[in-house]
């Protein structure tokens, strides 16, 4: 019989921790002497048993692997030159199957010519030693053999916890995926709400309504965020790439932004030369966009600035913001698209947290091909800067060069 043949392992005969627990005792490890010689197998098990090991005896491979398929060995002690299966041969099927692929395997061959011990290892045995065998350098070999077993079942303990800890942690990251799925449609019916009553309410009502209706939106954009940073991340959203106006949405996304801004007396300044044309995902870039901006004005102070600029530049179209905050030191701007990376802002108290959209942002904009990343604006504050690749001119569109953009934009990059 194989063992493979066997529908399980023996209590204790394979990985785990309770053989590991008995290696730790080495006179608690398990020998198997296979010798068609019974003299030269009755002087192996008397080294083994003087030594305090279990062992047990086979005259050939058959009868081997029937004793290896009822309990498995800790190390394997092989004649070579066999009848029926020679020591090769039960190496292999050994090594060949999960169960005993860790027992070690030593050779005993009166053969000591360099191709055979070469054609002995190729089968994947782990030592081998000539006869006659000399006991100390046999039991020396014997004890090298079970540590090298202790830390291979010690490996396969370590893989199977880290296994088992990333089936929880992806149950978990499913679960919490679908809890934030489900949050989008309560949350849609909020903001259905709110703008319902934002029609209907007077003015001592409205801008209570108002604030509510931003602070849900900023909830929904959280979510997105959320949600497409997984789907990025594992390349399941693929950006569209389409001919766009970088003007035209640098303006759009400053328009809208101009009341939550407002709320915190910041002022949103568009800047563009003409109509700066890029390829890329309308939908994508535009949130990419709302998140840089909602990130300044959140990091500017009462009374701050934000600027956004789309320009052409040598590499392409550029989208840059820069805030009138703090800034974001050196030694952070590598990780700041970090998940949840938080930083300590400079010359504050406080604890800048730019959460998921920065790393959105990344992962958006990688996904066109493009580059982001962030400096010191030129008076001051942090200047992030976004470059995609820019559309080929259409029709009488002639494809120049705009003036690089005066004032804040001109130290960036």
């Amino acid at each position: 019989m194989n063992p493979q043949d066997q529908p399980g392992p023996d209590p204790g005969s394979g990985g785990g921790i309770g053989l590991s627990n008995r290696l730790a005792n080495p006179n608690r490890a398990r020998m198997l002497v296979v010798e068609d010689d019974p003299r030269s197998r009755k002087l192996l098990e008397g080294y083994l048993l003087g030594e305090g090991y279990q062992v047990r005896c086979a005259p050939d491979g058959p009868e081997a692997l029937e004793l290896v398929a009822r309990q498995v060995p800790d190390v394997v002690l092989l004649d070579v030159m066999m009848p029926q299966m020679t020591g090769h041969e039960v190496c292999a099927a050994l090594k060949a199957h999960p169960r005993t692929r860790s027992c070690q395997v030593m050779l005993v061959t009166a053969l000591d010519s360099l191709p055979s011990k070469v054609e002995g290892l190729d089968t994947g045995a782990d030592d081998y030693v000539t006869k006659p065998v000399r006991r100390e350098e046999f039991l020396a070999k014997v004890r090298a053999l079970l540590r090298a077993r202790r830390l291979l079942v010690d490996l396969e303990d370590a893989r199977a916890e880290l296994a088992a800890r990333n089936d929880e942690l992806q149950l978990k990251k499913a679960l919490a995926q679908s809890l934030v799925h489900d949050l989008k449609n309560p949350l849609a019916a909020i903001l259905g709400n709110l703008e319902l009553l934002e029609m209907r309410s007077g003015s001592d009502l409205l801008h209570l309504v108002q604030r509510s209706k931003r602070g849900a939106d900023r909830m929904l954009q959280m979510i997105l965020n959320l949600l497409d940073v997984e789907r990025l991340e594992e390349g399941r959203l693929q950006p569209e790439q389409k001919r766009l106006n970088a003007t035209t949405l640098v303006q759009g996304a400053v328009k809208d932004a101009e009341a939550s801004a407002g709320q915190r007396d910041v002022t949103l300044v568009a800047e563009a030369d003409g109509a700066v044309k890029a390829l890329g995902d309308v939908a994508l870039l535009r949130r990419v966009v709302d998140n840089l901006i909602s990130n300044a004005v959140r990091h500017s102070p009462m009374g701050g600035e934000v600027r956004v600029a789309a320009r052409m530049r040598a590499e392409g179209v550029e989208i840059a913001v820069v805030d009138s905050g703090p800034g974001v030191p050196a030694a952070y701007r590598e990780n700041i698209f970090d998940k949840y990376r938080q930083i300590d802002a400079r010359n504050s108290n406080e604890t800048a947290n730019r959460g998921l959209g920065l790393t959105f942002c990344r992962l958006a904009i990688e996904a066109h091909g493009g580059t982001i990343w962030v400096d010191d604006g030129p008076d001051g504050g942090a200047c992030f800067h976004c470059v995609l690749a820019a559309a080929e001119p259409e029709g009488d569109e002639e494809r120049t060069a705009e003036p690089v953009l005066a004032g804040h934009f001109e130290g960036g990059g």
